[in-house]
């Protein structure tokens, strides 16, 4: 009987630890955020439930490498986990699928909702990221970002792993339009600028 106590409290303590393992592999470990990968996975299991519509938003803080190049890679750091946590309260109501893309871009997807509502919902997030700059030590930072604005076709889980691709090109496309508008702005995919 002990025995088979102690065997189940060392399963139980590997289960334990094989979530905390899973849980970490699909964090970013900078941000805390979720990454890409887990980003695409969570992404195609709401396009699969095809629900309604879904957008997304592709975001990039602007003169990013100025900030490290000026005040060092330490304060860029703390602007990376600043600008999670105020975009993540930020999309908070709207419970968003959000992760950190790549250096200092993030993506999320607004379920639910079309294109019109997305683009207000990323200028609230602008000015969120306006609101009060990011403080690392006796550095006052401020931070603005770039967004583009995706909605993905109705039926889009049928295509997948494509629909996902275009999607993300779609909204990228959209953020480099922002990015050549003069930077701390929203473009729509397919509006005119």
């Amino acid at each position: 009987m002990q025995r088979t106590g102690e065997l189940r409290s060392a399963l139980g303590q590997l289960e334990n630890a094989h979530a905390r393992l899973r849980e970490s592999s699909q964090r970013d470990g900078l941000t805390g955020l979720h990454n890409r990968s887990h980003f695409r996975e969570r992404l195609l299991e709401i396009l699969e439930r095809g629900e309604g519509p879904v957008s997304l938003l592709m975001i990039d803080l602007d003169h990013f490498k100025s900030i490290n190049d000026r005040h060092g890679h330490l304060v860029g750091d703390d602007c990376l986990r600043w600008a999670a946590r105020t975009i993540g309260q930020a999309l908070r109501p709207h419970e968003a699928l959000l992760a950190r893309f790549g250096g200092e871009e993030f993506v999320a997807a607004l379920p639910g909702m079309d294109t019109a509502d997305a683009a207000d919902v990323a200028q609230s997030l602008r000015r969120a990221l306006h609101a009060h700059p990011c403080a690392s030590g006796p550095h006052i930072v401020p931070i603005s970002a770039s967004i583009g604005v995706h909605r993905l076709p109705r039926g889009a889980g049928i295509d997948g792993d494509e629909a996902i691709d275009h999607a993300l090109q779609g909204a990228d496309q959209a953020l480099y339009a922002a990015k050549a508008g003069g930077r701390d702005c929203v473009r729509v995919a397919g509006a005119l600028v």
